[in-house]
């Protein structure tokens, strides 16, 4: 199992109405011709594999793990073969191609993975995480059991995404999606949505203990960026009310300014940063946009403007631990690796976005260079994506070492990267500028 047990809108501008020709063609989304590509489906179609649940209904899923050095299929030891976790992000990669309207092998594979997102659905509106071999279902693992955790998030993301296009292709699985949709979103509203906004503080970090699992940021986000079509879609005023609730714990949780460490990064829980699922700025950019409240996005600016380069100068994490003193963060402990696909995208994502809503060639250059860390800019020296293969490595290990199995997380990660790098051509010029 991954590391957790822990859309997209266009942003309003911030006081700038002025636009220049040169903003308006680099900001311009363009299908690129194909010879131009750098997203290669080859690997996620090998990595997908068809599924009968118990009830008849065909299905597919991703196997979680492919092995090097013949990258043969493995499943997740005793939790599952494939998953939700995996499942939903790889139905976003179908979903956003540029071939998704006209190329019915992707519609298809994508239909397939959301049958199985919503036949993991259980009575109390959550998801099982893990499938078994023989096509049951995980109900009892801990990472696994239908409970308010990444994995019922992640499908609720994918399900409110992906409706509004499934109603025009499939409309009988649109109204599956919906009543999944209603059903997990009357769960929250009972679990979640009155849970007081109080705070605790750890090692001087003063922590919300409102958001998923405690103080959760990295979930909050996710939560976030799910629920947010759903009220755009719905008027919920609830809902809506709630995604200011979350992205007030997220606010909390920055931590540092441009001057001081860590530089206007997020927690992620309590008093630790972690690389992986780090959407908390992404997410605000999205809430910013959709609560019409600037502070938001102001907040997320500072995390792009000044961690992320803070990173590229000092070298990447996968996570630190900070203790807080007379209102100074310091460092507690630190580690490098495991470097992973999963770590960059929620950085490059946020970078994209803060492009999008300024226009400032900065953050292309920004969102390149992080990009370019999948062809070569990195620990290791090497290219952790091939365009030939589609195949994402599954990590850095250390300084020149590579985990050469490439999984469903890391290939789609790098995948969903890729896809969105592709459609804005300075951000492209800038990975082909720093790659190695």
């Amino acid at each position: 199992m991954k590391k957790e047990t822990r859309f997209l809108i266009c942003l309003c501008a911030l006081g700038c109405m002025a636009v220049t020709c040169k903003k308006q063609q680099n900001n311009t989304i363009i299908t690129p011709p194909k010879d131009t590509i750098l997203v290669n489906l080859n690997h996620l179609n090998y990595l997908y594999t068809p599924v009968i649940f118990s009830t008849g209904t065909h299905a597919a899923g991703v196997y979680i793990y492919a092995e090097f050095p013949d990258y043969h299929l493995v499943g997740a030891g005793n939790e599952g073969y494939t998953c939700v976790d995996d499942v939903s992000r790889a139905a976003l990669v179908y979903l956003r191609s540029n071939n998704f309207s006209t190329d019915t092998a992707i519609q298809s594979k994508a239909f397939n993975l959301i049958k199985f997102i919503l036949e993991m659905q259980s009575a109390n509106g959550y998801f099982y995480n893990f499938l078994l071999p023989g096509d049951q279902i995980n109900t009892n693992g801990p990472t696994s059991i239908n409970s308010p955790q990444w994995w019922s998030w992640r499908a609720l993301q994918t399900l409110t995404e992906a409706n509004p296009l499934i109603k025009i292709k499939n409309a009988q699985l649109s109204g599956q999606i919906e009543q999944a949709i209603l059903k997990l979103v009357t769960t929250i509203k009972t679990d979640l949505v009155n849970i007081p906004q109080t705070t605790k503080v750890v090692n001087g970090i003063t922590v919300p203990q409102w958001l998923p699992a405690g103080s959760g940021t990295d979930q909050a986000a996710l939560l976030i960026l799910g629920l947010i079509p759903y009220c755009k879609a719905t008027n919920d005023a609830v809902l809506t009310a709630y995604v200011k609730k979350l992205a007030d714990g997220i606010s909390l949780m920055q931590q540092g300014d441009a001057a001081h460490y860590p530089y206007g990064c997020f927690l992620s829980w309590e008093n630790t940063w972690h690389a992986y699922g780090n959407d908390q700025a992404y997410a605000l950019f999205a809430a910013g946009a959709f609560l019409n409240d600037a502070s938001y996005t102001a907040k997320a600016l500072a995390e792009v403007d000044n961690f992320y380069p803070w990173l590229l100068q000092n070298g990447m994490k996968s996570s630190f631990v900070v203790t807080k003193n007379s209102g100074q963060v310091q460092l507690v402990s630190e580690k490098s690796f495991d470097q992973i696909a999963y770590g960059i995208r929620p950085m490059i994502f946020a970078a994209i976005e803060a492009f999008k809503l300024t226009g400032q060639e900065k953050y292309a250059d920004l969102a390149g260079h992080l990009s370019a860390w999948f062809l070569g800019l990195n620990d290791a020296g090497k290219n952790m994506y091939s365009v030939t293969t589609g195949r994402c490595y599954d990590g850095i290990t250390s300084p020149g070492n590579i985990n050469l199995n490439s999984g469903a997380e890391s290939t789609i990660e790098a995948l969903l990267t890729l896809q969105k790098v592709e459609n804005y051509p300075a951000i492209k010029a800038a990975l082909n500028k720093y790659k190695k």
